[in-house]
């Protein structure tokens, strides 16, 4: 009887295995669509709304007395904001600390430590804001640095986008080990092993910058090669300009981007942004991250899709506000309404009476908006950039971000740009995790990069 149970519970799990990986691979399929796309967005538009009248009538009802003095309610935007913006100034110079409530602490060996995931025993960590971030270490072996005539190699840095954790990088590390290379993978606060921060409200891409920056001044690393995917570049390139040039010397943008903007955006790839931020905002906690990998990587078995949703495993939903806050935090609203309407007596007093908290995200973006220009300023034209080696490599079937390669090599200044790819790489049937199709291509192109050494222009 027993024996039977194990066979159907097997069987249960294999149609489930196909059942989704079959989704995964119908979804790529429709959503190739540009009307498919702008369906679904349309279709998710009226829930969307409907959560947002949900969160927010209330606190409409609640201040429609203050309408009698509107100015109250413009103060109290005003205020809000002002706290806003000085939280995130702290988290970027490390002087925020999180309140006891807002941080969900992953302790070692304890719930969320994933013991059953790779690098357990070779994690180190550091504190940010008073919140535990953790990093992979992992160094090569006596044999390769032998076999290599070399006496030093570049030691190499990963960061992860999101939805992801470091587990993103397991096949790219190996062949960068028995280089000689010594390699690093920082989780993110609220990802992988790191403590997981439960207000989205408290996470701001300041705080991401700080954590990368306490990263290079806990190690120690200085002349590293940085591999950043996603929301990892975009954080790269926001922390460049605030690094001792020592500390990285080339930089390689996997699927990434800089602080986006709508004009540089197709409809067509402009609708999943919406698409995952509309779902992430009516789900919540509960948006099934599993199915957002499966349409982002068809190919990818149910065992390394369980391994990338591992670390919220047994926590509660709160425990996956990154993913949210992630979501909502790229400025892809039209510069006039961040720049200008924002800044309105009428637009205050609806944001006052709706209440300023249910406006937050909108905040963040209009602050990672202001560092645009200076962040695009410093890759064009900075004498510290210059310093600096770029790689640009993308898959070619990402569904999200290709217009983002464009754009990285027109911002940038052509001096960055790697030799062997002075237009960047697209990787032949990669798309949006090029590390779960191509990952010893990614490994040969970081490697080729961490060779590489920067001439000064006229050098």
């Amino acid at each position: 009887m027993a024996s039977l149970y194990r066979q159907i519970k097997g069987s249960v799990k294999a149609v489930i295995a196909l059942t989704i990986m079959g989704s995964g691979y119908l979804s790529s399929v429709l959503l190739s669509s540009t009307i498919i796309r702008a369906l679904l967005a349309y279709a998710l538009l009226l829930p969307y709304l409907l959560k947002l009248a949900y969160k927010t009538l209330p606190t409409i009802l609640w201040n429609a007395p203050k309408l009698v003095t509107p100015n109250t309610l413009v103060r109290d935007t005003e205020q809000y904001r002002k706290r806003a913006d000085a939280v995130a100034q702290a988290q970027l110079e490390g002087k925020h600390r999180f309140a006891r409530d807002e941080v969900l602490r992953t302790e070692r060996n304890g719930k969320g430590w994933m013991a059953n995931m790779p690098w357990q025993d070779h994690t180190g960590e550091f504190t940010v804001c008073g919140a535990t971030v953790r990093y992979v270490h992992l160094k090569p072996s006596y044999r390769s640095v032998a076999q290599d005539v070399k006496t030093t190699h570049r030691p190499i840095v990963f960061l992860h986008g999101n939805p992801s954790w470091s587990f993103m990088w397991r096949d790219v590390f190996p062949a960068l080990l028995e280089r000689g290379h010594e390699v690093y993978a920082v989780d993110w606060l609220g990802h992988g092993r790191s403590d997981k921060i439960l207000r989205p409200e408290a996470i701001t891409i300041e705080l991401h910058t700080r954590t990368l920056m306490q990263f290079f001044e806990h190690t120690g690393v200085e002349d590293a090669t940085l591999v950043a995917h996603d929301w990892g570049g975009c954080v790269a390139a926001c922390t460049m300009p605030l690094l001792p040039k020592s500390r990285c010397t080339s930089l390689l943008l996997l699927d990434s981007f800089l602080p986006p903007r709508p004009s540089e955006t197709s409809l067509h790839n402009s609708l999943p942004y919406a698409i995952w931020a509309m779902t992430t905002e009516i789900l919540g906690g509960c948006t099934p991250e599993s199915a957002v990998m499966r349409f982002l990587s068809p190919n990818i078995s149910q065992k390394d899709l369980e391994g990338y949703t591992a670390p919220y495993q047994q926590l509660p939903g709160s425990a996956k506000s990154s993913i949210y806050r992630f979501s909502h935090m790229a400025p892809v609203v039209p510069r006039i309404i961040l720049n200008c309407m924002r800044q309105t007596w009428l637009w205050k007093l609806a944001e006052g009476l709706a209440g300023p908290s249910h406006f937050d995200n909108l905040n963040a973006q209009a602050r990672l908006a202001v560092r645009d220009g200076e962040i695009r300023s410093f890759w064009k034209s900075s004498a510290k950039a210059q310093q600096l080696d770029l790689a640009v490599v993308f898959g070619d079937m990402d569904p999200f971000l290709k217009d983002s390669k464009d754009v990285l090599v027109r911002s940038v200044n052509p001096r960055l740009m790697a030799n062997w790819a002075p237009y960047g790489v697209w990787l032949d049937g990669a798309g949006h995790y090029p590390t779960e199709e191509k990952p010893a291509v990614v490994g040969d192109l970081v490697a080729r990069l961490a060779r590489q050494r920067h001439t000064p222009a006229g050098g």
